[in-house]
């Protein structure tokens, strides 16, 4: 059994993981790109019953960023930690507030239409997510999110 660890950039908010992750990911929807301020957002997800936060600041805050999607960020220091989508068994996690964020290699894009033209994810196969049944249970429901969520933009 592995073990994952990380945390905001201040270290307020800290969190261990003892399950195995499942769709490494990166997502290129508007959402993710509006919430990380970046054009590509990294996540893993892993069982929820499985994340324990330890910090001195407890759990994330929560924001509600859709009907079906809250996401979880440091209240000191902003840093978005996770997406957490009601009535899941899993809890994403960016994977830049990993401690060792190399322990995690993503293996797909979701909505790589939406990225700028100028950015080139070539290390991933979107397809090698839709051979796995839990990734593309995973991989169904952030589509059906994001497609809700790109009628706002």
């Amino acid at each position: 059994m592995s073990e994952y660890s990380g945390g905001c950039l201040c270290g307020n908010i800290r969190y261990k993981i003892t399950e195995e992750p499942i769709f490494p990911h990166f997502c290129s929807c508007r959402m993710c790109q509006r919430w990380s301020g970046s054009a590509v957002a990294a996540w893993v997800d892993f069982p929820r019953a499985s994340l324990i936060f330890e910090g001195s600041g407890g759990e994330p805050a929560l924001y509600r960023t859709c009907e079906t999607t809250q996401r979880g960020f440091c209240p000191v220091c902003g840093s978005g930690i996770c997406a957490l989508d009601d009535g899941s068994e899993y809890v994403s996690i960016t994977v830049g507030t990993l401690d060792d964020p190399n322990q995690i290699v993503p293996e797909a894009q979701s909505f790589p239409e939406f990225a700028p033209s100028w950015l080139k994810v070539e290390s991933v196969v979107y397809e090698k997510a839709e051979a796995n049944s839990k990734k593309t249970t995973t991989a169904k429901l952030a589509r059906k999110v994001c497609k809700l969520e790109r009628r706002k933009y």
